[in-house]
């Protein structure tokens, strides 16, 4: 493969993965394999190369030397980081509306991304029922998640059980947590159980 070809099939790939991936950091998936990561960044790749080299050549006058032969100019290069990464939080920006767009109004719940996972959805902001948690040692507890992790990639994640109370097995509560609350992991989690409200849980 010539130099050239290859320098341009490299500018076609790092710019969809730099936007691809500042995406992902903020809204974690599942891994692809190699294939669809790389055809992926291909696509959005290309449409960042053309859309940078259009703009040079009808607005900017070739000032980013978009057209020059060879070895692409610095200048060039780093409009190509700098589009892909506007693109990359505008891909943030769009899911975030879909999200608040959606809990608008019912009708516009089909605007909601899908989070890809039981655990990130019924961690959504919207979700405001307390968890019951029962682990595997026998005890129980009761609060807010208030932190969680998410990655999709492994099969354990973190959270924090803010407000939290020990309670029984009738979930009378023997004593509160007044720190900032329970450290847990989900591999310790026999089940959760959501209710509305602390109210139903005695004191």
């Amino acid at each position: 493969m010539p130099v050239k070809d290859l320098l341009e099939f490299i500018l076609y790939i790092i710019p969809g993965f730099v936007a691809l991936e500042l995406y992902r950091a903020s809204y974690p998936a599942k891994e692809r394999n190699q294939f669809a990561q790389i055809s992926w960044s291909i696509i959005l790749g290309v449409l960042i190369f053309t859309f940078t080299k259009w703009v040079d050549e009808n607005f900017l006058k070739n000032v980013l030397q978009s057209q020059k032969e060879g070895f692409p100019s610095s200048r060039f290069i780093l409009s190509l980081l700098f589009v892909a990464f506007v693109t990359g939080c505008g891909m943030i920006l769009l899911h975030f509306l879909r999200f608040q767009l959606s809990t608008l109004h019912k009708k516009l719940s089909f605007m909601a991304p899908d989070p890809q996972s039981i655990w990130a959805k019924i961690n959504l902001k919207t979700n405001k029922d307390w968890a019951v948690v029962f682990l595997n040692d026998g005890s129980i507890y009761i609060g807010w998640i208030s932190l969680y992790t998410y990655d999709p990639n492994t099969e354990n994640q973190d959270f924090l059980l803010s407000k939290a109370k020990r309670v029984d097995e009738k979930l009378n509560a023997k004593y509160i947590i007044d720190g900032q609350g329970v450290y847990l992991n989900t591999r310790d989690v026999k089940r959760i159980e959501f209710v509305k409200g602390v109210k139903k849980i005695n004191k």
